[in-house]
């Protein structure tokens, strides 16, 4: 596992969203991603979490990835003795009637440590289209039998083709660099994931952190 110096400073890591999610069903009433807070003494088996309490997606609303399998990132506050559940669905073409089934609607165990987790699709064998639309979720099974006591958080993704500015620009850039790249360039999980990746092999660089703080901040998720 190779340790390097991240020089690259948070404030030079800028994410600008792409004018595309405006015009697109991705962008529906509001930039932020949705998410679930707690309720003290309410909720079945996640009856110990307080009142501030959230669980997240990790995504401004909606987000463009350049890969077909991507990882999708999550967090909450505090663990709970609850199954999760990940569910992908594609979003319904504009103008049909016919309901996509989910391509991954499963338990995935318990959210037994607080902070950030990942969820990869390559794990379930799932691939995005290009151009594509799909939402995806993580929700807390707190109460089975009755659904409404359930928390959940929803975000949505579409894969788009790198344009070949984007792929020279990566194809230069220095493996610090990815980050600012994908950023700039609008490209939400891509950006998020290189870090979440440098971060994984160098979890000593305080300076990865700070560039994590400021990306989600920016995104309205710190």
């Amino acid at each position: 596992m190779t340790i390097f110096s991240f020089t690259v400073q948070a404030n030079s890591v800028v994410f600008n969203p792409p004018v595309e999610l405006a015009s697109i069903s991705l962008a529906k009433t509001s930039s932020q991603a949705s998410s679930s807070r707690g309720s003290r003494g309410s909720r079945g088996l996640c009856n110990t979490v307080d009142e501030g309490f959230s669980l997240k997606v990790l995504v401004p609303g909606a987000g463009f990835t350049t890969v077909g399998q991507p990882n999708l990132y999550w967090s909450i506050s505090s663990p709970v003795s609850a199954n999760l559940v990940f569910t992908l669905i594609p979003v319904m073409a504009p103008g049909s009637f016919d309901y996509p089934e989910p391509l991954i609607d499963t338990t995935v165990g318990q959210a037994t440590t607080a902070g950030i987790h990942s969820l990869s699709l390559a794990d379930y064998g799932v691939s995005l289209e290009e151009n594509r639309e799909y939402e995806w979720s993580v929700s807390i099974i707190c109460d089975s039998k009755n659904p409404s006591l359930n928390m959940n958080a929803t975000g949505k993704i579409k894969r788009i083709k790198a344009t070949a500015d984007l792929e020279a620009k990566l194809k230069s850039a220095k493996q610090e660099q990815l980050v600012a790249v994908y950023a700039q360039n609008g490209i939400w999980y891509d950006a998020l994931d290189t870090l979440s990746q440098l971060i994984a092999q160098n979890g000593n660089n305080e300076n990865l952190r700070k560039i994590q703080v400021s990306l989600l901040k920016q995104a309205g998720m710190k």
